[in-house]
């Protein structure tokens, strides 16, 4: 006999099983986006202190077209500026889109990133211009980008034009056919720059409007640019000394020789302790410490101590006993030995190639 039981049972049998409702999928986050707006342009990008590396360049940019030239903000639309890593642009790739010109910037890492970042104001600057001339300019020639760039590092990081002045004396200048090709270093185009504006300061915005609007340096003479060169170089004194600068500075100071009555003599310091009654000894000597009172703090901090033990003999070579002299001396010459082991070991860790980091081959 078929029971109720027996009939509820078998509907249960037969009823499908109702599954637990399943959880939704995670919802994919959108990338979250930065933006930085200066002056004349707006950076964007997905890292945060990226985007506020390359605006701090383009308001350095800024601040110097501003106190250098007295030029006034450009006029809207900004300059649109992407962070992004796309293989097909260049690095720098800038364009103009429906009048308004956008800068994709790969931003790179090291010491590529500030260059970069300073080429893509003064590249986004010199296009946005040529569109207000509106009547298709000239073309700058290279040299003035990069100058222009220089000018930028330089706002933020004020060491580099003494690196440049510096290096400008060591190396030989760049020719003005390599500045127009755009084939010099940075720094001969950044002394070009500077060597043109010296020559009439209250001139530069002229200056530099003649060649935003492709004003040509062909007429210039080699022999201009060359003498310009070496009298922008050497009526800048350098804020601090390099290496070399501070020891052959030193290596001068220290060489004594003087006319003791049969021709010029090289003495030593305890040598020339014995003749210090001799006026003319005496003159040099307080010459020599006045100077290094003047040029002790552009010493490099290497040389810094042997140039404090070399002012400690001079201030004491007038009144202190030989045997003081003899030791102060005979410090400064351990402090100077040493001085160039270190020196040695800075110049080969600054040539030897950066060590390669955790995964890199």
């Amino acid at each position: 006999m078929w029971t109720a039981l027996a009939t509820c049972a078998c509907l249960a049998a037969a009823a499908p099983a109702v599954m637990p409702p399943s959880a939704p999928a995670p919802a994919v986050a959108a990338p979250r986006v930065f933006l930085n707006d200066t002056r004349f342009a707006v950076v964007v990008g997905e890292r945060l202190e990226e985007v506020s590396f390359v605006a701090s360049h383009f308001a350095a940019f800024e601040r110097h077209l501003e106190f250098a030239y007295g030029l006034a903000p450009l006029p809207p639309p900004k300059a649109r500026v992407e962070l992004v890593d796309l293989p097909a642009l260049a690095d720098i790739d800038v364009r103009v889109l429906a009048g308004q010109v956008l800068v994709s910037l790969r931003l790179g890492s090291g010491e590529a990133a500030p260059v970069r970042a300073a080429e893509a104001a003064v590249r986004a600057w010199l296009l946005r211009a040529a569109l207000l001339a509106g009547d298709r300019p000239g073309t700058p020639e290279p040299w003035l980008g990069q100058a222009l760039a220089c000018e930028t590092l330089a706002m933020l990081r004020p060491a580099l034009v003494d690196l440049w002045y510096r290096d400008g004396l060591r190396e030989e200048a760049a020719t003005l056919a390599d500045l127009r090709a755009g084939q010099a270093p940075e720094r001969e185009a950044f002394l070009f720059w500077r060597s043109l504006r010296s020559v009439n300061p209250r001139e530069s915005a002229f200056l530099l409007a003649r060649y935003v609007a492709g004003g040509t340096t062909i007429a210039m003479k080699e022999a201009e640019w060359q003498a310009s060169r070496s009298q922008l170089l050497l009526q800048r004194k350098p804020v601090s000394l390099g290496l070399r600068e501070s020891a052959e500075a030193l290596d001068a100071l220290t060489r004594f020789v003087f006319d003791l009555g049969q021709g010029d003599v090289a003495l030593d310091g305890p040598a020339l302790v014995r003749q210090r009654q001799l006026p003319a000894v005496v003159t040099a000597m307080r010459e020599r410490l006045a100077l290094v009172r003047r040029e002790i703090l552009r010493q490099n901090p290497v040389h810094a101590n042997t140039w404090r033990t070399f002012g400690a003999w001079l201030e004491r070579f007038e009144k202190g006993s030989p045997a003081e002299l003899d030791g102060l001396w005979a410090e400064f010459l351990k402090e100077r030995a040493g001085a160039r082991v270190l020196a040695a070991e800075v110049e080969a860790a600054l040539a030897a190639p950066p060590p390669k980091q955790e995964g890199q081959r």
